[in-house]
């Protein structure tokens, strides 16, 4: 055994035979802006390259039969002063059977083909798997993909490592929760209680069919003796807390009251243990899995906001929302819904929607939707079944009280409501380049009224006019883009915007003249 120093690691060494055909790996690496060192194959080095402790070492060959052997002696050469680290073949196209062989037991951790270099994000991903370092990077990738255009792919990603994350921390903390009843189970029996801490802490890879089955018994009984002591240790919980409930600080109860509460309606119990994650900390929440269920607890929660799922049993997401509208209530909804199901959305506008998002969504998606439904709720306009369309109604109480302006309004009613129902992309444009022009009519003819009566806001109105204008402009831009998404999304802003125009504010106005006694409003 040859004694060496170990310097620091380190994160990877690359040894190769012929730069050539490792040249465009050597590229994939240096993009990763990880510490790379790369060297030729001559044994006079191989003592410092041991001394450095790589955390991988990438061994580049066209012979795998020699790689391997080499790979042997350096081993043997330096055995315990050899840092941990992950060995990884790259090889060229003809040699995969060998690498293969030798990954599978045991020798090499993996094998990248990087001659020809058919896999371009290959090498990169390995690398970055065998660092730990797959978390770091993630999220710019994400960034790059919503940046593509792919925001769904990148919301379904970013769901699925959360829900995966979830899955693992369980499976530790049942391991943690097995071992831990073994302890109290067994105190007086030492040896069987050692016994069964090595079985359980075995891990998957190592446990055949047969230890597992001679195990499963004895892990059964565990579990049972776990519940039952949860259980117990849960009504001891409840009772201590209901004895010092009248003891929570006044400080304490301000801040329970002061949180915001949104109750979150979803029939999968995947989902909603990553949704409950988001609002632990921030919000107040309720979850319910079934629309009847949920319906009951809009009544009794008084909720600020309401995360509702379309797919709920007994009561679908649209049927609870056409009854609490249909009761008065106005609570802030936004609709979650599967890509197969995203149809229902038009639908579900005229109703009354803050927003709706797709199953899977980002977390910051979620939490971002709902904050702002509770901070900035829309109102509610009243709407009525026709045929087979719910449409929206302009009523006698939005008049602003000057009837040119609500005609214009009436008229404005009419073509969102076209809008809503259009089923096509010609026709949906034509319908947003007519409102579009329309709304500049009455945009002019309402800052001249306010100019006339003069209004004290008018310049902060026209400000807002001219913001406004803005977004038509870009969303007939996505127009051209047409798609089923683009239409529910210029039908939603079309919807809020007309609830915050007519019944917020142009009632503004609407006091002041009234405030004044303007001979053209009454």
């Amino acid at each position: 055994m040859k004694n060496i120093n170990i310097s620091p690691h380190p994160d990877v060494v690359m040894i190769y035979q012929d730069k050539e055909t490792v040249e465009s790996a050597i590229q994939q690496i240096i993009e990763l802006s990880l510490k790379f060192k790369a060297y030729k194959y001559n044994p006079k080095t191989i003592h410092q390259i041991a001394a450095m402790g790589p955390k991988v070492l990438l061994l580049a060959s066209s012979n795998v039969k020699k790689t391997i052997k080499f790979y042997i002696d350096y081993l043997e050469d330096y055995e315990q002063n050899i840092s941990p680290h992950s060995a990884i073949l790259l090889i060229n196209n003809r040699e995969t059977a060998r690498a293969y062989l030798a990954c599978e037991n045991g020798l090499f951790d993996n094998y990248v083909i990087t001659n020809p270099l058919n896999e371009p994000h290959r090498l990169k991903l390995v690398l970055l798997h065998e660092l730990k370092l797959m978390e770091t990077h993630h999220n710019n990738s994400l960034e790059q993909l919503e940046a593509e255009g792919e925001e769904e792919l990148a919301s379904c990603i970013e769901h699925g490592v959360a829900l995966k994350k979830s899955f693992i921390k369980k499976i530790n903390k049942c391991e943690a929760d097995l071992l831990s009843v073994t302890n109290k189970a067994l105190t007086n029996d030492k040896e069987a209680a050692e016994v069964l801490q090595r079985l359980i802490g075995i891990s998957l890879e190592e446990m055949n069919e047969n230890i597992a089955s001679g195990i499963q018994n004895i892990v059964d009984q565990l579990n049972r003796l776990k519940l039952n002591n949860q259980s117990i240790k849960q009504e001891r919980l409840q009772q201590t807390l209901k004895s010092k409930s009248g003891l929570l600080t006044a400080h304490q109860q301000k801040q329970q009251t002061l949180k915001k509460k949104v109750l979150i309606a979803e029939p999968s119990n995947l989902f909603t243990r990553v949704i409950k994650e988001i609002f632990e900390d921030t919000l107040l929440y309720e979850l319910v899995n079934d629309g009847q269920e949920a319906l009951d607890k809009i009544n009794k929660f008084k909720p600020d906001a309401v995360l509702l799922a379309y797919d709920l049993p007994t009561l679908n997401g649209v049927e609870i929302t056409k009854i609490i509208r249909a009761e008065g209530n106005s609570v802030p909804i936004i609709a979650y819904v599967h890509d197969r199901d995203k149809l229902v959305i038009k639908q579900w506008i005229p109703l009354g929607l803050n927003n709706y998002l797709i199953k899977p969504s980002k977390k910051s998606s979620i939490l971002q939707s709902v904050n702002k439904a509770i901070s900035d709720p829309s109102g509610i306009i009243f709407h009525q079944k026709t045929a087979d369309q719910t449409k929206i109604q302009w009523l006698p109480e939005y008049s602003v009280g000057n009837d040119e302006l609500d005609e214009q309004h009436k008229v404005l009613f009419t073509m969102v409501n076209d809008f809503l129902h259009e089923d096509n992309k010609k026709g949906a444009v034509a319908l947003y380049q007519n409102l579009s022009l329309y709304i500049d009519m009455h945009f002019d003819a309402e800052e001249n009224l306010l100019r006339q009566i003069n209004y004290p806001d008018t310049q902060d109105h026209i400000e807002k006019h001219g913001e406004l204008r803005k977004k038509f402009n870009l969303l007939e831009e996505k127009l051209a883009n047409y798609d089923v998404d683009v239409h529910h999304k210029v039908a939603m802003f079309l919807y809020n915007w007309l609830a915050q125009h007519i019944l917020k504010a142009d009632m503004e106005y609407k006091r002041y003249a009234l405030s004044i006694e303007e001979e053209s409003f009454h």
